[in-house]
């Protein structure tokens, strides 16, 4: 989380470095020994002159069945509205980098029932774009293929999503990581384009707590910022356009009922330039806090991913 939000830095859409992190994520997933590749691709941004470069990073463990579970982050940051300035991103997203990288840590010497796939999506936060060539429908719907075409922005996850349709069909379960630093795990339910998988959702919470976690499930419709509400969604939504049972992990302090989540008392500095690495420990009450979070985080993700190889397992079987 320090190496990417204070080495590397702010982290715009198709930048130096944003190529910079993926290298740098897919060292890390390969000196465990994982199969990893860098998924390129080009787009156009009516924000910007020019084609765009960016990639996705994916890790492969495989598993006893080609059907997968994926697990995925943002490698980009967000400008924050009120100053211009792009975000360092220790929250969002270093801390879903690195519990990639710490998923990946648990589950390299393993061979688990279903296969594990580990992406960090480019080009996620870049809006107004589309794509320069669009593949074929293979295997999405009509209705699903045409959303997922036209979606304005998640660049890299709609790149993979519309060019790996037949690995889409195979995938049981998409889990999408966002701002995971301070307070209590957050399970969204429904977000300002999307609703979750209530049978995945329901799982997950259910799981967590019998786990001694306490987790939350909470519609995130929009982030409540010093620059107005900002509709929320994450880099599963493609998936869950495309029908893959899917939903997003966000940390906050005392959600709120509502949809709407304030970026000062819930999330303080998600969305902006303050979101740094020391503003992140400050606000977690010191370092090995943070990191004690962290791993709790981490725990979440692997229960949630045991519980899922456990459920889909069963129903296999009664097949």
């Amino acid at each position: 989380m320090k190496h990417l939000s204070e080495d590397v830095g702010p982290r715009p859409a198709g930048s130096a470095s944003e190529r910079m992190a993926a290298e740098y994520i897919a060292s890390r997933f390969r000196g465990l020994g994982i199969k990893t590749e860098l998924e390129e691709f080009r787009y156009y941004s009516l924000t910007s002159p020019g084609v765009r470069r960016s990639c996705n990073v994916i890790a492969t463990i495989e598993g006893d069945s080609e059907r997968e579970i994926i697990i995925c982050a943002d490698l980009d940051t967000p400008m924050d509205p009120v100053t211009g300035n792009y975000s360092p991103g220790a929250n969002d997203d270093a801390t879903g980098l690195a519990l990639l990288l710490e998923i990946a840590e648990r589950y390299h010497d393993r061979r688990p029932p279903y296969t594990i796939k580990l992406i960090a999506f480019g080009a996620g936060e870049d809006g107004f774009t589309f794509p320069l060539v669009t593949p074929k429908r293979t295997a999405l719907s009509p209705d699903a293929y045409h959303q997922i075409v036209y979606l304005p922005y998640l660049v890299g996850a709609r790149h993979h999503v519309l060019n790996r349709q037949e690995e889409v069909n195979r995938t049981i379960a998409v889990i999408s990581l966002e701002a995971m630093g301070m307070g209590s795990p957050c399970i969204v339910r429904r977000d300002y384009y999307a609703d979750s998988s209530p049978a995945l959702v329901g799982l997950i919470a259910l799981n967590a707590r019998l786990h001694g976690i306490r987790a939350n499930v909470v519609d995130f419709m929009a982030a409540s910022t010093p620059a107005g509400e900002q509709a929320i969604s994450h880099v599963y939504l493609p998936f869950s356009v495309a029908g893959v049972p899917s939903t997003f992990f966000v940390s906050m302090r005392d959600p709120s009922s509502g949809g709407v989540h304030s970026t000062v008392t819930e999330i303080p500095g998600y969305l902006s330039d303050r979101d740094t690495f020391s503003n992140l420990i400050e606000e977690s009450g010191g370092r090995e806090a943070l990191e004690g979070h962290m791993d709790a985080m981490a725990d979440m993700v692997e229960y949630s991913i045991e519980a899922i190889f456990l459920v889909r397992g069963m129903w296999d079987l009664l097949q």
